[in-house]
Formats: C-alpha cells, structure tokens, sequence
C-alpha cells in the first residue's frame, strides 16, 4: 500500500507579542483567502466550529446563509456542518474577517465525501492537509506566509 504525506503548517509571527490574538504578523489574510479558494474547490461539505461566545460571527453565519446547514453545540463551542453551496463558499471567501481584524471561525473543516480534504484552525493560522500532492504543496508554499512552518510527514 502507497503511503500519503500528510502537511501540517503553521504562521509562526503575530501582530501581538505573544500572539494571544492569532492575528498574522502581515496583517491580512490574504494568504488564508488563497488557500480557502483552492481548497474549496476540491470539496463538497463543510464543518465552522466557533466558541460560543464568538455571537456576532454565529449570528452573521446563520443570518447569511439561513437554513443551509446543521448547527451542534458541543464542549463550548457552535457547530455548523452541511453541504458546501455555492451561497456558503461565497460566503467563506467574501466575509472571513471580523470587525477585531482577525478570521472570523476558530476552525473551518473541509472534506469531499467522506475524506477530509483541508482544515484551517486557530483562527486561520495552523493548517492540516491529508494526503497533499505535490502539486499542492507547491501551491500552499508559494501563498503561506514567508513565517509559516511546514511539517511533512506519513
């Protein structure tokens, strides 16, 4: 059987000291955009896990894009989960920061069918990506921030 590389990286600079707001050193997120349209591509459904006291990003998801997806609550935090519509992929890639500068979902999942195909987490600063090509590993180095750490394993 043929072994995947799997690709974890992460933004290793913040625009905070300690980087407690996980907001990135280069001050956009442009890079997350690039990914996010990439990725988004490659998949059919979604899960957006946000903390339960992230309301203003809970209510504009649920307000923008009403009755499209299955929301849970669970260890603190809210869950949606549903089909990767073209009103929530427009959504993803047209309104992901919120008004503190930073993305607006702790965690956004993407998956094809039952395979999960990428996840931004941490408010879009870490990054797992099972069984990456080549070619996708080429893509997500030439947008990741020049501080972003790779780890490649299988």
């Amino acid at each position: 059987m043929e072994s995947k590389t799997q690709l974890q990286f992460e933004l290793t600079e913040f625009a905070d000291d300690r980087g407690e707001e996980r907001i990135p050193a280069i001050g956009n997120y442009d890079y997350w955009l690039l990914l996010m349209e990439y990725f988004i591509a490659k998949s059919d459904s979604f899960e957006i896990h946000c903390w339960n006291e992230e309301v203003v990003a809970i209510e504009e998801f649920t307000s923008s894009v009403p009755g499209l997806f299955e929301i849970t609550e669970k260890e603190g935090m809210t869950i949606f989960t549903g089909l990767l519509t073209v009103e929530i992929a427009e959504f993803l890639i047209t309104r992901p920061i919120n008004r503190e500068k930073r993305l607006a979902w702790f965690s956004v999942f993407l998956s094809n069918g039952e395979q999960h195909v990428f996840s931004s987490e941490h408010w879009g600063t870490e990054f797992f990506v099972p069984d990456v090509t080549e070619e996708d590993l080429l893509f997500i180095q030439h947008v990741a921030p020049d501080d972003s750490l790779f780890n490649e394993y299988e």
